[in-house]
């Protein structure tokens, strides 16, 4: 073998030695495992308010930069809670106030009354009543006994008052203690021929209590024909003297009118109106023609136009608001006929609502005590003695206290 191809052999068994040594050891596996990757919690960051701009105000002095005010800084804060609007429902607008109180019905039933009859104020001429049995009275009613309201005179709010005792009450106008007692005398059978006494004169010599007239009227005016009210005392740490009416607190006040204490451009504006009107003709014309056909004998009785002119001429005065401003205008002229029969009307009378400087005949009587708008629709309601009246049908109410008629004529 050549001397250089024993060199190469050599050095490649030196060279390859060692790895085939390391071939034959046993292998050692190691297993490597990976931690799982770690991601760092993220801050919480509340979101910013939006920035308001700086305020710049420019400068009068030449060059110079405007003043900028930064804003103060804003903290939000917490959302309130939404107010509750108060629940309205069964809330009354409107209810008569009179001698016998807050009337808060006047259709109410004598069984809602307990205990013996009492005395109590009212406009009837006769009159008793009962306390109230709570476990009888309707819930709507009962309801109203928690609540204050507002009382109202001829020219605005006069105070606030709470409702105290509720009573039952009956009234009897008579117009007499015989009728509470006998009723109506045309009903009663007497002959003077037969000797039969008088029995109104028979009744002067009795003299009934107190306590039998209240029996007399409860059980006369309680038969389901007659009014029976519910009536509530009012109780105020002011004065509610003169009170004409009432209306819940809670509800929106009224829209109130104030009579003008005298003569205004607009009274005289609606005199002049009436002097010159078809209506006045018309009436002049019949109530001469009437008073011609008269004998003559007994003309002379009847007074003359031109005396009625003049005794009773015609008459406005304005109900104003609060800025006093004129909305109602009333006119009276004339007189009503002397009696039974007689045809001798030359009355005339208006209640005119006034629209830019006109005027709007309306169906309401004069004189009301009281003239307001109570369901704020724009249109004015007039309180008379017993009488809410309304162009809206649904606010009309009436009371009445039983009495035994007579026909005058």
């Amino acid at each position: 073998m050549r001397p250089r191809t024993i060199e190469f052999c050599t050095g490649l068994v030196l060279l390859l030695g060692p790895l085939g040594y390391a071939l034959t050891l046993e292998t050692e596996v190691v297993e490597v495992v990976r931690a799982p990757d770690v991601v760092a919690a993220r801050p919480i960051v509340e979101p910013a308010m939006p920035a308001t701009p700086a305020t710049c105000e420019p400068s009068d002095a030449p060059d110079a930069e405007p003043a900028c005010v930064a804003p103060a800084p804003v903290t939000p804060t917490p959302d309130e809670p939404a107010a509750v609007a108060p629940d309205l429902d069964g809330r009354m607008p409107f209810a008569f106030v009179n001698g016998a109180g807050l009337v808060l019905s006047t259709t109410a039933d004598p069984a809602w009354g307990r205990g013996s009859l009492r005395a109590h104020g009212g406009p009837g001429q006769y009159r008793a009543a009962k306390q109230v049995d709570v476990a009888k009275l309707p819930e709507a009613l009962w309801a109203q006994r928690a609540r204050t309201f507002d009382v109202y005179g001829p020219s605005g709010k006069l105070c606030t008052a709470r409702l105290g005792e509720l009573s039952v009450l009956a009234q009897h106008n008579g117009p007499s203690l015989f009728e509470v007692f006998h009723g109506s005398m045309d009903a009663i059978e007497w002959d003077v021929e037969s000797g039969d006494e008088d029995p109104l004169v028979a009744f002067e010599r009795e003299s009934p209590t107190a306590k039998q007239i209240r029996a007399k009227v409860w059980s006369s005016t309680t038969s389901g024909i007659d009014s029976v009210w519910l009536v509530a005392a009012l109780e105020s740490d002011t004065s509610c003297q003169g009170g004409l009416w009432a209306r819940d607190t809670e509800l929106p006040p009224p829209v109130t009118l104030h009579r003008a204490p005298g003569p205004l451009p607009i009274t005289e504006q609606r005199v002049d109106a009436h002097e010159t009107s078809a209506e006045l003709a018309a009436v002049k014309r019949a109530y001469e023609e009437w008073r011609n056909e008269i004998p003559e004998d007994n003309r002379a009785a009847v007074t003359e136009w031109a005396t009625i002119e003049r005794e009773h001429p015609a008459r406005a005065h304005a109900w104003l608001d609060d800025a006093e401003v004129a909305r109602l205008v009333e006119l009276d002229f004339g007189r009503e006929p002397d009696g039974c029969g007689d045809l001798d009307a030359s009355r005339i009378s208006s209640v005119d609502i006034v629209v830019d400087g006109t005027f709007e005949p309306t169906e309401h009587a004069i004189d009301p005590l009281a003239v307001f708008d109570v369901d704020l629709d724009g249109r004015f309601e007039m309180l008379y003695a017993d009488t809410l009246a309304s162009d809206t049908p649904e606010l009309v109410q009436h009371w009445m206290v039983f009495e035994e008629y007579y026909c005058p004529c």
